[in-house]
């Protein structure tokens, strides 16, 4: 009985310097303040920092600034929120999925906002399509003022309606 192959795929070569063009340095990431109409509400208040890809679609939002702005079929984020904020209730048409990385999150879904689980650091979510979803920051770490919060979601034009 032989081992089943797959037809090879396709090498690519790269530069270093075209490497380099898909680095992100989380010390020079920038946020558009107003990336979402909620994120300079009291009790929203956070900074979404783009990381990869070309972000999501909002209605009312602007244009998000991206470290890696490419279009391979995800988009990954960092948030970064003090205690008691995250974003308003809100629906995508894709999957969500969340990693605590500082301090503890939490993540509700449902439109009764009754639903949660607890994340801490390395703890991961995944909210499926169509669920409402919010997150907040329920504990910063020591000697911190904020927790940090990855997203990631598939495609390269996901959709984001806020309830």
């Amino acid at each position: 009985m032989g081992i089943a192959t797959a037809p090879k795929m396709e090498i690519r070569t790269l530069s270093k310097d075209e490497m380099l063009q898909r680095v992100a340095r989380f010390k020079t990431l920038k946020y558009p303040p107003d990336r979402y109409p909620d994120s300079q509400l009291p009790g929203h208040e956070r900074k979404n920092f783009l990381v990869v890809g070309h972000g999501l679609i909002v209605e009312g939002g602007n244009d998000p600034m991206s470290a890696i702005p490419i279009d391979e079929g995800f988009q990954m984020s960092y948030v970064e929120a003090k205690p008691g904020n995250g974003p308003m209730l809100h629906n995508h048409d894709t999957n969500e999925t969340f990693i605590a990385i500082k301090g503890r999150w939490r993540v509700i879904w449902g439109v009764d906002e009754e639903s949660f689980v607890d994340l801490d650091p390395l703890d991961v979510c995944a909210v499926p399509p169509f669920v409402p979803r919010r997150f907040i920051n329920l504990e910063a770490p020591a000697g911190s003022e904020t927790g940090l919060l990855m997203t990631i979601q598939p495609g390269n034009t996901p959709r984001t309606e806020f309830l």
